[in-house]
């Protein structure tokens, strides 16, 4: 698939401009079509004409890479790749067992070497922190919560007591589980707490462990965890629709990761924080340090 062959909709009228995904505002949409056949890709990819309001743009390129869609392929054929079956859920009886024995919990008895005993309960309550058996226990549950309340999957890591993950020692809840057929459709770790916070704006790191820290430093914002650098895209930025959002992302050698949500933040009208790009040495970037990192 040549992504060349793609260009945005010749405007046509009004009727050739669409409702932006993005800030919502009708007739101000233009989606990317086939310059062979005319057809148009997914209703999602396009720019929103708005650009010092919303600036939404998703490339197909982009879409491309957010799908799995392999080149050489047809758009008829990719079609149906993109329309997938719904997300599988964690049964709430799983999620419920693993919220507690947090004397246990490696990660929690690092929150309590930097925070007090009410900040960490509040920590736990807030993100639904789980505690695991797995890996000869202590470890910790990242369960990650929509904004339904539907418990899409956990992230099983385990840490040492001085906070840092022992390597190997991570997994998905429902690999772990052994549920067939499970259709994980991942969403942001924290991504339930932004019912109870409307107008509050929206941080967004890699790390959860980083979020849940940051939630106690900088408490104006939600933080939320989009779990990797490529953690980010259009699915699971659907809940921030009118959100005022910022990114965080973490240094990285060759400001690789930074530039890559610095796409991000363009395709969907976010901010980023160039922090951790002006303050930290080229060591802390090669060790890739996250904003937690830097405070502490």
């Amino acid at each position: 698939m040549n992504n060349n062959q793609y260009t945005l909709e010749p405007y046509k009228g009004r009727k050739s401009r669409h409702t932006c995904p993005a800030c919502m505002k009708p007739n101000e949409f233009t989606r990317y079509i086939d310059i062979n056949t005319g057809e148009k890709l997914s209703e999602q990819v396009g720019r929103c004409n708005r650009v010092d309001k919303c600036a939404y743009h998703y490339t197909p390129k982009q879409y491309f890479a957010d799908y799995g869609i392999k080149p050489n392929k047809s758009y008829k054929r990719s079609q149906n790749v993109v329309v997938q079956k719904p997300p599988s859920y964690i049964d709430t009886g799983i999620f419920s067992s693993s919220l507690n024995r947090y004397d246990e919990n490696n990660l929690i008895k690092y929150l309590i070497s930097i925070f007090n005993a009410n900040t960490v309960n509040y920590l736990i309550n807030k993100y639904k922190i789980g505690t695991s058996k797995r890996y000869g226990g202590n470890s910790t549950v990242f369960w990650q919560i929509d904004i339904e309340n539907r418990i899409r999957t956990g992230k099983l890591i385990k840490y040492n007591e001085n906070g840092h993950r022992i390597k190997g020692k991570n997994n998905w809840v429902h690999s772990v589980l052994n549920l067939e057929n499970f259709i994980l459709k991942q969403c942001f770790f924290g991504e339930h707490i932004l019912n109870h916070c409307s107008t509050r704006k929206v941080g967004i790191v890699e790390s959860e462990k980083t979020a849940i820290i940051l939630q106690a430093k900088i408490p104006d914002l939600i933080w939320l965890a989009s779990g990797g650098a490529d953690g980010i895209n259009y699915e699971k930025v659907k809940p921030l629709v009118g959100r005022d959002v910022i990114l965080f992302p973490d240094a990285s050698e060759g400001s690789k990761i930074f530039k890559k949500w610095q796409q991000k933040a363009e395709q969907f009208g976010f901010k980023i924080s160039d922090y951790l790009e002006q303050y930290t040495t080229e060591s802390q970037k090669l060790n890739g340090v996250d904003i937690a990192d830097f405070i502490y």
